[in-house]
């Protein structure tokens, strides 16, 4: 008789695998490796957590002050129809769903019926999915079971629906894109082209979330088709899982983004070149790097935010820094902060392939500088619309070829940590250090200090001016400081090559 335990029995399996999620929560590196971001990402937590429940419980009297007169169920469900479709969005940007989990188990004797099963069971544990319960629950039972009782149930399946179907349309989304490259991403545009076109005022969105949901909440059977939409969509993902986690497909996938593509455009500046079409290729097949030039992108349309502001807010020179900031260095910002954690999995062979460590540093440095080049010339169309967004664009422009490279450079050659590039999100906190939340600090403050002495001086000229002249100053010496943090970095090289290989 076999002493092996039966894999192929559902009951035993599921206890296996959520005992085994357990052990890997809590023998988890990132919590006792890195405790201030750990500690860290808790307050946010409880912070959100307090928030929620805070405002569950003064809504209605803030309501009856703000717009007195109102029905609490018409509002209030109109606003919650808005939370369920800014919170799909965040979702996509921040929430990790744990496919990963089970690549593992693919070449073990596992049903995948088994294993789509838990992958969608343990999505259900997301912080996103508890988050709006802390304000629907209380809520709930402390206004809306006693003063609308006869909807009260009404209210309380299409919450519940909406969360779950929430979750899973989210994890629909998010690995059809990334197996498929399919058009689910269609989703996420019309998402952000429907909050656009409401923040520039051509209809009001939440007026017909608010009638809509009213219609809803009236009739209970409206009110459980998210539930019956949820149930749909999670048969459709269970089958959906069963074909799509072969070990074999599941590397095929990763590979469809710039698996054979051949890039040479860089090759004209020698090995630095060589390297910066690697990095290049990098981009285009992880999902982070891919996450988060999306997201360096949209932040070309941050100008936009201020239009319907007052004009003393839109010509505020510390404004304008921000934009210019955001526009020709957000690129640099996301990817430059772990520029080497990038090679991470790699870094051994990168070393060892004859690369001098200078041309990795310049190749890293002319791959950064090129998209915030990149990046201000498509921001230039803005001077129709405000002739000071490129003018401080550009004073920006110098300040993050300099000071901002430099410094995620700097950081680079001090202290990098192993990430795995196509694990997590936009907002993966995978591979951020104390140090890393700290260069933040200088990196954006550093410009408003130099602009608001020279302002003192010159006025609006002198400010640009006093950041423009010692950020050249730092490109003229640009040879002599790549060459100081290469220094840097053969003195920690060791170290650095060590975390890398750290799992």
């Amino acid at each position: 008789m076999s002493t092996h335990p039966d894999w192929t029995t559902f009951n035993p399996m599921k206890t296996q695998l959520l005992k085994h999620a357990w052990l890997e929560f809590r023998r988890s590196p990132t919590l006792t490796r890195n405790i201030v971001q750990t500690i860290f990402l808790a307050i946010i937590g409880i912070y959100f957590i307090l928030t929620m429940i805070g405002l569950s419980l003064m809504v209605k009297s803030i309501l009856e002050e703000a717009i007195p007169g109102q029905d609490l169920l018409l509002v209030t469900g109109g606003m919650i129809g808005y939370y369920f479709l800014m919170d799909l969005l965040m979702r996509y940007f921040l929430q990790k769903f744990p496919v990963l989990t089970v690549k593992s188990y693919l070449t073990l004797p596992f049903k995948k019926s088994s294993l789509s099963h838990y992958v969608l069971f343990r999505s259900l544990g997301s912080f996103f999915n508890w988050l709006p319960l802390f304000f629907l629950v209380p809520f709930f039972f402390k206004d809306i079971l006693p003063t609308y009782p006869a909807v009260a149930l009404n209210f309380a399946l299409f919450s519940v629906g909406m969360v779950l179907f929430n979750n899973f349309l989210s994890l629909w989304i998010t690995k059809n894109m990334a197996v498929k490259n399919g058009w689910s991403g269609i989703v996420i545009i019309g998402l952000l082209l429907l909050f656009f076109l409401q923040y520039k005022g051509y209809f009001s969105l939440y007026d017909y979330l608010k009638e809509g949901v009213a219609v809803v909440l009236a009739s209970p059977v409206l009110s459980a088709i998210p539930l019956v939409l949820t149930a749909g969509l999670y048969f459709f993902l269970h089958y959906f899982f069963k074909k799509e986690l072969y070990l074999e497909k599941a590397q095929s996938a990763q590979n469809l983004v710039g698996s054979n593509l051949s890039i040479g455009w860089f090759d004209r500046f020698g090995d630095a070149g060589k390297l910066m079409d690697l990095e290049l290729k990098l981009i285009l097949r992880s999902k982070r790097a891919r996450h988060y030039f999306m997201m360096s992108i949209l932040m070309l349309f941050y100008p936009l935010f201020f239009v319907s502001m007052g004009e003393d807010v839109r010509e505020s020179p510390y404004i304008l820094l921000m934009i210019g900031l955001f526009i020709t260095g957000m690129a640099a910002i996301n990817h430059g902060q772990i520029i080497l954690s990038w090679n991470s999995l790699h870094f051994d062979l990168l070393m060892s392939r004859g690369h001098r460590i200078y041309d990795i540093f310049k190749g890293k440095y002319m791959f950064l500088a090129l998209t915030c080049l990149v990046t201000f010339v498509l921001g230039l169309p803005y001077f129709f619309y405000d002739p000071h967004i490129p003018l401080f664009a550009a004073a920006m422009l110098l300040y993050n070829l300099s000071f901002s490279l430099f410094g995620y450079l700097f950081l680079a050659s001090y202290t990098a940590l192993r990430i795995d590039p196509n694990a997590g999100g936009a907002f993966s906190f995978d591979g951020f250090g104390v140090a890393h939340y700290l260069i933040i600090f200088p990196i954006m403050g550093i410009p408003f200090l130099l602009y608001f002495l020279g302002d003192k001086l010159g006025g609006m000229a002198g400010g640009l001016l006093a950041i423009a002249v010692p950020s050249a100053l730092m490109l003229v010496f640009y040879n002599t400081i790549l060459e100081s943090m290469v220094d840097n970095f053969k003195k920690n090289k060791y170290k650095i090559a060590a975390a890398f290989r750290k799992t």
